[in-house]
């Protein structure tokens, strides 16, 4: 029902046998299900469920009311996505370019990301997103975009609704309060919905060299800039960098989006902790490698920038067309589920000596240039970083974390330096031979 109804928030229904009766229900945060009723002996109760499972009300049967279609013989012609702004105390619309999302996640528990094409009033193409997130630990995705605002090659924030603390917003609203002295066994999440600017396709989609080290580079950029204004991404992958509109500017060429696991910044204000976010093949290394230790360094820019070196690297040796088979089991490992797999591959990745030779030569000397010596920045950092943190099993000074911090705008100037010189590459404008996954 979720993956064929996109508007519903939760599901509620009976089991009933010769006997007895169960009420079962499905939110994002699990399942949920009632002792089993005899009915023959409480018939009353089987009536009550009957008749609360017959509302009228469209939102009372888990359904979202602000995504509405039109239909013309049963099927769905046009639809729109309703925003309701609180303060303000009005509604605004945004008509769907397709009657379906464009892209899902079909996981029945979790966040449940739906992204909507739309359009508004103005006929400006916009996306919608809607997701369920921990309302512990976890800042909205709203709150984050709206400190990125203006900020240039971050995804840009145009309208929000943010249902905590709502009757069908919440779980915790949807299920029962727990009995005295027990706690409750799931996890509370709130329904969130944003709309901001639509940009380029993903990434992965790139024709030509410059195309994609020019995106590649312009979200680096962003990056530094998310940074200066206190936001940490710390989900840098593939399909979170977007290409620009055609003829974007410099700066706007690469997009970063998905500001949805991102945090404020304050790897220097708590040095260790102990969450690991992000994707798993584009995650740090050290991150990885030092889970579940009590002494593991804090997520930081230096991490986001690693990740931004893995995505190259798959799209340098995995997006392409080659001959180099010594890389099948790195990459393969890079995805593994296991951290400490791909954890140990990716160290034993930056311990190799890159050389020309060991890069297709789809590439020009130019790219391959600014790879090698990408590489060599993320082995000098991850040597330095293992300096200071050791084991990660005892405590360690953060001083030297914190000076090394201090080199920020040398470390990103000097990684947008290796970019910019591999732009100007004769030859970089020719179709690559790409592989489609």
């Amino acid at each position: 029902m979720f993956a064929q109804q996109p508007n519903r928030l939760f599901v509620r229904f009976l089991v009933i046998t010769q006997a007895r009766v169960r009420l079962i229900q499905y939110d994002r945060a699990g399942a949920l299900y009632s002792p089993l009723i005899n009915y023959h002996d409480d018939p009353d109760t089987l009536i009550r469920l009957v008749v609360g499972l017959s509302s009228v009300a469209e939102v009372e049967l888990g359904l979202d009311d602000t995504i509405r279609w039109e239909s013309r013989k049963g099927k769905k012609i046009r639809g729109a996505v309703i925003i309701y702004d609180e303060k303000a105390d009005e509604y605004r619309q945004y008509k769907m370019r397709n009657i379906d999302p464009f892209w899902r996640r079909d996981a029945l528990f979790g966040r449940a990301t739906r992204m909507w094409d739309v359009v508004d009033g103005n006929k400006q193409r916009l996306l919608v997103k809607d997701a369920w997130i921990a309302v512990k630990g976890t800042t909205p995705e709203h709150i984050l975009l709206a400190k990125a605002a203006n900020v240039i090659g971050v995804q840009q924030l145009v309208d929000y609704e943010d249902r905590s603390g709502t009757e069908f917003g919440e779980i915790e609203f949807l299920r029962p309060e727990p009995e005295a002295g027990k706690k409750s066994d799931f996890e509370n999440m709130t329904f969130q919905r944003i709309v901001t600017v639509r940009y380029g396709e993903a990434l992965h989609s790139f024709k030509t060299e410059r195309e994609v080290l020019t995106a590649l580079r312009d979200s680096i950029a962003a990056h530094e800039r998310l940074i200066d204004v206190g936001v940490l991404h710390c989900d840098i992958s593939l399909a979170n960098i977007l290409f620009g509109v055609p003829g974007a500017s410099e700066g706007l060429r690469g997009i970063l989006i998905d500001l949805d696991i991102a945090v404020e910044v304050k790897y220097d204000m708590k040095v260790t902790g102990y969450r690991t976010a992000g994707t798993q093949y584009s995650l740090s290394q050290l991150l990885q490698r030092g889970k579940g230790r009590a002494w593991r360094p804090a997520h930081d820019y230096l991490d986001d920038l690693e990740s931004f070196f893995w995505v190259l690297i798959h799209i340098i040796f995995d997006r392409v067309q080659h001959n180099q088979t010594w890389t099948r089991d790195p990459i393969m490992a890079f995805s593994s589920v296991d951290m400490m797999v791909s954890g140990g591959m990716k160290r034993a990745f930056l311990s190799i000596d890159l050389i020309h030779s060991k890069i297709p030569d789809c590439w020009t000397p130019k790219c391959k240039d600014m790879v090698i010596g990408f590489h060599d920045f993320m082995r000098a950092i991850a040597i330095q970083k293992e300096r200071i943190v050791g084991s990660m099993k005892e405590e360690w000074d953060p001083a030297p974390m914190q000076a090394l911090h201090t080199l920020k705008s040398e470390q990103y100037g000097k990684i947008l330096e290796m970019m910019d010189s591999a732009l100007d590459s004769i030859g970089s404008d020719r179709s690559l031979p790409r592989v489609e996954k």
